[in-house]
């Protein structure tokens, strides 16, 4: 009885040295690829993925029926603007989601030369937020970041903010430029000055469902981009398309402007695209969960060490086979990688499952590397016992 327990405890003992090493050399090579000059694009790619990033490419695209976007790309001046504004607003939208800045008042003239109509550009603008502004929310923007208690120290808001009382929000993202990185999360509330305040989405999604969902405090949220297919409207063809607007959130903002595009698990859309993705997780309470580290390592760790009793056991059943075909071809190496290439595709599609279920994200890239590597670890293992009992007769 003794025996056996001890063989059992040598047994995981084996077990756990072999994992452990697995991981070992996965980190090595991630430290080797993130730290020499040369294998940089190898390193981005290894800083910015994430398993849960092909998750959201194996889900079927869905249509969403209370957000649109009304692209402005093609509006060349304010009074266009206020126009298509105007537009949108009769077609009864609940609430509209400026994704523009209005910087600074100028006296925008036609091409003659001539005031547009009686009044400047501005003039027109100012008169149709007026008359709208209690469904609308527009953007502004924080510069000059100190520290994590006082936030920013400088805004930006449009010309008009100090003259009509009209609901704004921040619209600045993380990382504003492409080349910041994956998107994956979004801030509800900015620290300006040392007080919070609301982004740009909390603000629309407070609007829209009547009542205070998003509190500033919460800092990030993690947004679920499942594919989905926001109707976007031309502007010349608003009023074609009131029944993609009435009742609906509406973002206003440019789909095709290079300098608001951001990388995201779905590739590069522009950031009123990413506006609406974040107010959809938002109004279905489908933000990712992201399980705690230490959690994330036990299961990495549990993972890794059931793929390594597989194999062992798979090894046992063919090394004791009397079949020739058994014992020599399917004991080969080859086809031990290919059941174990089947089995982490059983285990991704159980995370996968469980992702889309509960929306929570199980990190599992490094565990399936770490799983590449048991076959090496195993037989590092076994060349550093043979050594040792080499050296043990030896002594």
């Amino acid at each position: 009885m003794k025996k056996n327990c001890k063989d059992v405890l040598l047994q995981i003992q084996k077990a756990l040295v072999v994992v452990g090493f697995s991981f070992v050399i996965v980190w090595g090579y991630a430290q080797i690829a993130l730290n020499l000059s040369f294998l940089n694009p190898i390193s981005e790619v290894i800083e910015n993925f994430s398993i849960t990033d092909k998750y959201y490419q194996m889900m079927p695209e869905r249509e969403n029926r209370y957000i649109s976007i009304v692209d402005l790309t093609s509006l060349h001046d304010r009074q266009e603007i206020a126009q298509a504004l105007e537009a949108i607003e009769s077609c009864h939208p609940i609430v509209v989601g400026m994704d523009c800045r209005f910087k600074n008042e100028n006296k925008e003239l036609a091409a003659d030369g001539k005031p547009k109509g009686n009044e400047t550009a501005d003039n027109v603008l100012k008169k149709v937020v007026e008359k709208y502004r209690d469904n609308i929310v527009f953007s502004y923007e924080l510069f000059d970041e100190e520290d994590e208690e006082i936030g920013y120290t400088r805004e930006m808001h449009s010309f008009f903010a100090n003259e009509i009382p009209i609901h704004e929000g921040v619209c600045n993202m993380q990382g504003d430029n492409i080349y910041n990185g994956i998107k994956r999360q979004m801030k509800l509330g900015w620290t300006l000055n040392g007080k919070k305040v609301p982004s740009l989405v909390g603000e629309v999604v407070n609007i829209y469902v009547g009542d205070k969902l998003v509190r500033t405090d919460d800092d990030n949220v993690n947004i679920k981009f499942a594919p989905t297919n926001f109707t976007i409207i031309h502007p010349d063809s608003i009023l074609q398309h009131k029944q993609e607007i009435e009742g609906r959130i509406v973002f206003f903002g440019s789909m095709a402007e290079e300098t608001d595009m951001h990388y995201t698990p779905l590739g590069k859309i522009a950031g009123v695209e990413l506006l609406a993705y974040a107010t959809q997780t938002l109004l279905e309470h489908s933000q990712i969960i992201e399980p705690p580290m230490w959690m994330q390592v036990i299961i990495a760790i549990l993972l890794v060490m059931l793929t390594n009793m597989m194999q062992l056991l798979y090894l046992g059943w063919t090394s004791r086979s009397k079949s020739p075909l058994v014992y020599h071809v399917m004991g080969s190496a080859y086809l031990l990688g290919l059941v174990t290439f089947m089995w982490i595709a059983l285990i991704m599609w159980f995370t996968f499952l469980f992702f889309c279920m509960y929306n929570v994200s199980m990190e599992i890239g490094w565990s399936i590397a770490a799983m590449a590597f048991l076959a090496t670890s195993r037989s590092f293992y076994a060349a550093c016992e043979d050594y040792y009992k080499l050296w043990k007769e030896r002594k």
